[in-house]
């Protein structure tokens, strides 16, 4: 696969790149990393040109051995680095001479060769066709089985009236749905076929049906694609029915069982397709039935074949770049919520995203996970105020798809009580391990050997509160340490010696020490603690390579007369830090492109915090500036590009509402526990009336437990407001009416609010509705 190409690619750049200074390569063995990276670098280039369909096994098995070449280079190459950091831990540069790798390059040389002839002549039947078809069919559906329509009067009634409305010209109507769904797969098999449906203006429509999005905008970007949903629990019940009993009754003794049959497909119709196949055939046996119950998917298993064929298509069309992605899903337990950081964090410091000239690899995994919901492969859980996707699922059976399809290419060993999804064999060692919550922790020291050659290791839902430190001394190549759940009273100093580190997620109740800069490579840094106040060592700003820091639930701090010694070009989020830090300019441009930035302030500011130096700062965070005397956050300089602005237990200025009100690109403001002061105001007179053309952009507004009283606005303050959330403002008489004129406004959310607040929204939503906007929601909480 091309994804271990990339990997073993990304690090012999790194090490052969002239300006690099970690390493001194030996100049005897710079000639075979130079062939090595050659022959790694045509191979991937081979496979990224060529269409991700699976083709004979031929093409299996050469993947398979392009695979295990590039996984023993990396492990031979990698070892060799770990073992000359670990020797000699505060050089700046160690001298490296990697063991022997002419039998890899061999290797390769020979999946090159073979490869070639596959592509260019074929090989058993297969041409290159093979892998460039733009089009896969379906597998052929059993002709004695009852097909039925899926989903439901409310999609037919739609489709009905785009098929036969008025218009004469032509009319292409997409239908895009998950898997199981009939399958245009690319943009050039519609415009194969597009020549051979001209437009003759005779009211001819076309109705296409795709898994992805992008082919259904590409046919016809004029109009909406009619998407398929899930089938809620009547409609799979529904479904299920017809397919096994027509148009018959259900005996009442299989009614009960057969619902929560069909509630565990999960609303997926290919699954109840299968499953009602399987039980059509068993109609008047309860023992079948109650078995099939038990455990759907295991019944799904039995028909594994016809299943997975259908559904196995979505991943067989996915490019290479994007099969790492979908198969580390596998790596989050059923029904887990997987948060977009930390895949984004994660894939980045795997080093398997094809990287881009033009676009960080935080953007690049951004873009790879929306491709991923595009294809029905993923859904959005949870969404951000900003409109981004702040949490990912995956359906069930998808998830199976990801497992076994993980196991295929000795991707992932997820170890739970119930699966092991790759049997644990001699030869097999494992690049990224999952352990689930499910598993005895006593397994996992008596795995540690297993997991000598790891990349990744994740403690996912495992909440304990036993020292894992002997199993970190094993696991000397990870790049991957997600252990957030486990909780350390002080810190593992084994984590010290994992040099090779470039994520770093993990709870702890001590301050991190000194010797934290031994791990050169690393990233992300995640702390989870219950210490509120984290002192964190300078030696932090000698780590050249991090782009994240994150305290969960803490602060941190450091020596306020401290200078960073260079410039962090790659650092973009740090939580929470103190402001003292900033106010020196020289810090301020040392950290150019940070994008995300939490700060407090327990003490007044003696100078001004310029962040106008930070002109890529998009998201902000403000805490604890209450404790600050009359002119708090007045001696702060925002930038124009903040797009998410918050404010936590902070003296807030009208003036300096009028300069966040300013902001051009300022989409979201969350206001919590804020104070609204001056000295000539009373209480009572808290007003915050906004003038024209402030908040231009905002679409997302939060006020949680404010002082405030008075509140007028209209139409022309907040001209784009989507989303209106106020929380416990007890204080505050009513919402302005004028708020319900915002042609952009969908929702106002109201949690423990006054009944005059709750009064002036309904008040509000009814005018919306008698003036024909009916799309206005009231939420009470």
């Amino acid at each position: 696969m091309a994804y271990n190409l990339e990997s073993l690619t990304r690090i012999l750049e790194q090490i052969l790149h002239p300006d690099q200074q970690c390493w001194i390569l030996d100049h005897n063995k710079r000639p075979q990393m130079e062939s090595l990276l050659e022959k790694a670098s045509s191979l991937k280039h081979i496979l990224e040109n060529s269409s991700s369909a699976s083709g004979p096994s031929s093409a299996a098995s050469l993947m398979s051995q392009i695979r295990d070449a590039a996984h023993k280079a990396e492990d031979i190459i990698e070892s060799h680095l770990v073992d000359q950091r670990l020797s000699k831990p505060g050089a700046q540069s160690c001298i490296i001479s990697p063991p022997d790798l002419q039998e890899v390059i061999k290797e390769l040389d020979s999946a090159i060769e073979k490869l070639h002839r596959i592509v260019e002549h074929g090989r058993d039947g297969m041409r290159n066709s093979s892998f460039s078809d733009a089009v896969s069919s379906t597998p052929e559906p059993d002709p004695t089985s009852k097909n039925t329509v899926v989903g439901l009067d409310e999609d037919l009634i739609k489709l009905k009236d785009r098929l036969t409305s008025s218009e004469n010209k032509l009319q292409v109507i997409p239908i895009i749905g998950m898997g199981g769904i009939d399958d245009m797969w690319s943009t050039k098999a519609w415009d194969d076929v597009r020549m051979f449906f001209p437009d003759n203006k005779n009211r001819s429509r076309i109705m296409l049906t795709t898994r992805e999005s992008n082919v259904a905008n590409y046919v016809d970007s004029s109009s909406q694609y009619h998407e398929m949903h899930l089938l809620n629990k009547f409609e799979s019940w529904n479904q299920l029915h017809q397919k096994v009993f027509g148009g018959d009754s259900c005996p009442s003794e299989f009614e009960k069982i057969g619902r929560s049959i069909s509630s565990n497909c999960r609303g997926l119709p290919l699954a109840i397709h299968v499953i009602g196949g399987l039980l059509s055939e068993a109609k008047g046996r309860r023992d079948v039935w109650e078995h099939v119950a038990d455990d759907v998917r295991a019944a799904i298993a039995e028909k594994e074949e016809q299943f997975y064929n259908i559904l196995g298509l979505s991943y067989n069309h996915l490019p290479y770049h994007l099969k790492p992605c979908f198969l580390y899903m596998g790596a989050f337990p059923e029904d887990h919520e997987i948060r977009a950081s930390k895949l984004i964090r994660i894939w980045v410091a795997e080093g398997f995203l094809k990287s881009n000239a033009d676009k960080s690899l935080e953007e690049i995994a951004e873009e790879n996970l929306k491709v991923l919901v595009d294809r029905n492969l993923l859904m959005v859980r949870e969404w951000k105020s900003n409109g981004k996707a702040k949490t990912y699922g995956i359906h069930d059976l998808l998830r199976d798809l990801c497992m076994k399809k993980a196991a295929e290419d000795k991707f992932l060993h997820v170890k739970n009580r119930q699966v092991h999804n790759v049997p644990e064999g001699s030869s097999y060692f494992p690049h990224r391990v999952s352990v689930h919550q499910s598993y005895r922790i006593r397994d996992v020291y008596n795995s540690a050997e297993f997991m000598s050659l790891a990349r990744s290791f994740l403690c996912i839902g495992l909440a304990s509160r036993v020292i894992l430190s002997p199993v970190f001394s094993a696991l000397r190549l990870l790049r991957v340490l997600d252990v957030l759940h486990i909780e350390f009273h002080q810190f593992p100093t084994e984590i010290l010696e994992l040099v090779n580190l470039c994520y770093l997620a993990f709870s702890c109740n001590s301050d991190l020490p000194s010797a934290i800069s031994r791990l050169w490579n690393l990233q992300t840094l995640i702390v989870g603690s219950s210490i509120r106040y984290f002192e964190l060592p300078s030696e932090i700003w000698e780590m050249p390579e991090l782009r994240r820091i994150k305290f969960r639930n803490s602060y941190i701090s450091i020596d306020r007369e401290y200078q960073i010694p260079f410039v962090h070009d790659k650092l973009q989020t740090i939580s929470v830090m103190d402001a003292a830090l900033l106010i020196s300019s020289n810090n301020l441009g040392s950290i150019p492109n940070i994008k995300n930035l939490g700060i407090y302030s327990w003490l007044p500011p003696r100078n001004v915090i310029d962040l106008s130096l930070l002109p890529k700062l998009e998201t902000l965070k403000f805490s604890d500036f209450c404790l600050i005397d009359h002119g708090d956050l007045s001696k702060v300089i925002l930038p124009p590009s903040i797009r998410k602005l918050t404010l936590r237990w902070c003296k807030i200025t009208w003036g300096f509402i009028k300069t966040i009100g300013s902001l051009p690109n300022l989409q979201v403001l969350k206001m919590r526990m804020c104070d609204f002061k001056t000295q000539e105001m009373q209480p009572s007179d808290q007003e915050w009336e906004p003038t024209e053309g402030e908040f231009s952009s905002l679409q997302f507004l939060l006020l949680e437990k404010l002082n405030l009283v008075h509140w007028k606005a209209d139409k022309t303050h907040f001209p784009r407001l989507r989303h209106l959330v106020i929380r416990d403002c007890s204080a505050l008489e009513e919402i302005p009416h004028g708020i319900g004129d915002i042609p952009t406004l969908e929702i106002i959310e109201l949690d423990e609010c006054n009944p005059c607040v709750v009064a002036s929204a309904r008040q509000i939503q009814e005018e919306q509705h008698e003036n024909g906007n009916d799309g206005l929601e009231v939420r009470i909480c």
